[in-house]
Parts: structure tokens; C-alpha cells; sequence
């Protein structure tokens, strides 16, 4: 038997903010609030990359506990009053130095010197006084714009790449997924270039002892290209971008995407689209709520979405970085968010067909509960005696959560084999 402490980092994984995080954003503990509020955060890119500073923007004047600025420019100084959220940086593949407001693909992977010049925005700022928490990049239409679908179809996608590659060493092109797509484009720009780009970074940052972490990202899902050909071939990039992610359990991933197809009322935007082979595929497109504003229209402000769009991102991005500073992401009515001793033995785990559960003191009734990390409920037993074994023979292989419930509430990860 093995007596289990569970804590933040007892069981790592990809922190991923997709839409099942939006409204966890409530569940954020005081102190960890506190945390993000010394945060200084670039999300740099173009139009679309504004979303995320509007919805905090607008969060903040529905609630003051998530207090953010977003100016340009010089950086503001560290603070602990508000979180600090920003597209500028220093310098670009154009600009050796200089604070910068724009930013694009060319910026952050396409050549070499974008990538040079990166490393060197994150060498000045965290030797400068202007320690960067964390760093995305905020993708504008670069998987669809400029240049259509079109070219040989992909034999195994059975879709044709579209988008552009400003500053790539071909030029301005459409681009696939990995390098063997360049024979049906022409390109050596690939998302694997992207991936690989942000992989460098991260590795710069922890090579240099630098406190930034770098995140991944997905890109828009609006438009009315988005209903065909061009959306379906851009959610074949973002779940190369998912997958990736996944390999490893330090990456972290924002997912504006699949955060945007998804509505309040917890309702998925799906679409279809005939491939070359005549199959018909299914895939996301931005849920319509998601392109108005709070009293139901639509106005244009910059970032090509609607407020409530703007709003989900901006809850989802508090809950990544509250992630980020070390919350566990589980809601125990705790400050620290932190699970604490346990009164009771769980074991095996990881664990195969059944859990054994035996309490170290005498109790009253408790529920035993077996949910998934979204928090739905999978198995529920009433534990009575000091001991009970727990039959989980139907579960898949994966990590849950295991809840027993009673005067007090004790939550721990558990691993099925």
C-alpha cells in the first residue's frame, strides 16, 4: 500500500485552454490571481491577436478581481497590480531594436533571422529588467489568406493547402503540415516550421534560465471561407498543432479555435465539406454567438470576432497562465488550490481493473466518485465500511479524477493503466 499526496505536479500534462476552461476561469484562487496579476504576457501578432486584449479588457470591466492593461509601446514597469497584456516586442525581422507593435509570421518563424531576432527580444527583455512571463504568437488568417486552396490534393488529406508565408525563404506561398507537403506546394514552410520555431523558443528560454514560457497556439475559425474547403483544411493545421502539443507534458497550448467554436451554452458549431474523395468531413467553424457583441449585434472592432468571442478568450487566458503559475487547475474552496493530506489510502496507481480505498479514521458515509478531467461523472459508489474496492474494469486508459465526498471533499488524480 502506498499512502498518496497529490499535489500541483504530481501528475504533468500539456496545459491545454480549450473550451471546457472558459468558465474555470471562476475557479481561480485568490493567491493565484494574485499571481497573474504580476504577470507581463506578449501575445504578439496581428489583427486577430487584439481579441485577446479586448476580451480582458472587457472581463475587467465586468469584474475588477481580473484587472489587465494592454498598451503598446514601452512596456509598463512590473507591477503586482494588473495583469499586463501586450503584442509589443523588441525588435523584429525588420527592426534589430525598437519596441515593436506589429507582428506576423515573417516575425516569428519563416527564416532565420525571424527566429534570431525573437531570441534576441527575449534575451533583452529578461536581462533588462522586463522579465516576460509568457509568450504566445497570435495567428491572423496566415493559415488561409493571400492564396486559396488550390494545387495537387494532399493523397492522404485529400484537401488542397491554401494560406500564405510572408518572409519565407520561397516567398509568399500556400503551406501544409509537414515537409513532404512541399512537393504539392512548393514551399519548405510547413506547420512544422511553426512547431519547431516555438519548440526553439522554449528551449532558449529554459537553456538561458529565463522565467518566460513560451505556448502554442491555434488560429481563427471565422469568415465564410471557413464553410468549405479553407476550414476544413485549416482544422487538419490545428490539430496538427493539438497533436504536437500532446507529444509532452511541459508544452502548453492555447487553443483559440476550438474556444471559439464552442458557445456559452456549451453548444459545438459543426460543419461539413466533401473532400477530394468525395467523404464527406465534418469540422469546426466559429460558433455564430461567438461573433456578437453583449446586447446581440455584431460590431467591428479590430479583431475580427464579436465581444462574446473576445470574452471566452479572455477567461480561457487567465486560466492558462493561473495554470501557469503553478494552480492545479482543480477547484477545492481552498486558497492555495493545493489538494491537502488525505485521510484515506488509494491504490493501486496507476491502476488496472479495480481502486482499493481504505480510510485511516473512523467517518461517516462517503461517496466515492470517478469523473473525467472535464468533470463529468463516470462511476459513484457509497463507502460505508472502513475499506471498499472500486470496480473500473469499463474505464479507458487515461487519467482521472477521484473524488470522495462526505464532511470534507478530497480530490486526487488517478492513472488507468
Amino acid at each position: 500500500m502506498v499512502l498518496i499526496f497529490a499535489t500541483s505536479s504530481a501528475f504533468s500534462q500539456p496545459i491545454v485552454a480549450d473550451h471546457t476552461v472558459v468558465d474555470k476561469y471562476k475557479d481561480i484562487p485568490p493567491s493565484y490571481l494574485s499571481k497573474v496579476k504580476e504577470m507581463w504576457v506578449i501575445l504578439a501578432g496581428e489583427s486577430h491577436a487584439s481579441g485577446y486584449r479586448i476580451g480582458c479588457k472587457l472581463l475587467m470591466d465586468t469584474d475588477t478581481a481580473y484587472r489587465c492593461s494592454s498598451k503598446s509601446g514601452t512596456p509598463e514597469a512590473p507591477t503586482n497590480k494588473y495583469l499586463r497584456l501586450t503584442g509589443t516586442t523588441w525588435g523584429d525581422v525588420s527592426n534589430a531594436s525598437g519596441w515593436i507593435s506589429s507582428y506576423g509570421e515573417e516575425d516569428w518563424y519563416t527564416s532565420a533571422t525571424a527566429m534570431s531576432r525573437t531570441e534576441s527580444h527575449l534575451t533583452y527583455c529578461n536581462t533588462h529588467n522586463l522579465p516576460i512571463d509568457a509568450m504566445g504568437f497570435g495567428w491572423c488568417w496566415d493559415m488561409t489568406a493571400d492564396f486559396s486552396p488550390g494545387g495537387t490534393i494532399d493523397p492522404v488529406y485529400k484537401v488542397r493547402w491554401a494560406g500564405r508565408s510572408a518572409g519565407g525563404p520561397q516567398g509568399s506561398m500556400r503551406w501544409g503540415l509537414d515537409s513532404g507537403d512541399s512537393v504539392l506546394t512548393g514551399n519548405s514552410i510547413c506547420m512544422d516550421t511553426y512547431l519547431k520555431a516555438t519548440t526553439r523558443y522554449s528551449d532558449f528560454c529554459k537553456k538561458n534560465n529565463y522565467k518566460t514560457k513560451i505556448y502554442f497556439t491555434t488560429g481563427p475559425v471565422d469568415g465564410s471561407s471557413n464553410l468549405s474547403e479553407n476550414g476544413y483544411q485549416r482544422q487538419l493545421k490545428h490539430e496538427h498543432i493539438r497533436k504536437y502539443v500532446n507529444l509532452a507534458p511541459d508544452r502548453m497550448l492555447f487553443d483559440y479555435a476550438d474556444i471559439l467554436c464552442w458557445s456559452n451554452a456549451g453548444q459545438e458549431n459543426i460543419t461539413t465539406w466533401k473532400d477530394g474523395a468525395n467523404i464527406t468531413q465534418s469540422f469546426q467553424t466559429i460558433h455564430p454567438d461567438n461573433m456578437l457583441d453583449v446586447d446581440g449585434f455584431y460590431t467591428e472592432d479590430g479583431d475580427h470576432i464579436g465581444q462574446k468571442g473576445a470574452l471566452r478568450l479572455a477567461k480561457a487566458m487567465w486560466w492558462m497562465l493561473a495554470r501557469m503559475a503553478g494552480w492545479n487547475g482543480i477547484a477545492t474552496g481552498t486558497e492555495s488550490g493545493l489538494i491537502k493530506k488525505e485521510e484515506f489510502l488509494v491504490y493501486p496507481n496507476p491502476f488496472n481493473d479495480h481502486l482499493h480505498i481504505e480510510r485511516s479514521t473512523a467517518q461517516s458515509r462517503q461517496t466515492i466518485s470517478i469523473c473525467n478531467l472535464e468533470g463529468k461523472l463516470l462511476t459513484r459508489k457509497l463507502l460505508q465500511d472502513p475499506s471498499a474496492e472500486l470496480d473500473v474494469s469499463h474505464l479507458k486508459s487515461g487519467v482521472y479524477l477521484l473524488k470522495i465526498s462526505g464532511d470534507n471533499e478530497y480530490v486526487k488524480k488517478v492513472i488507468k493503466n
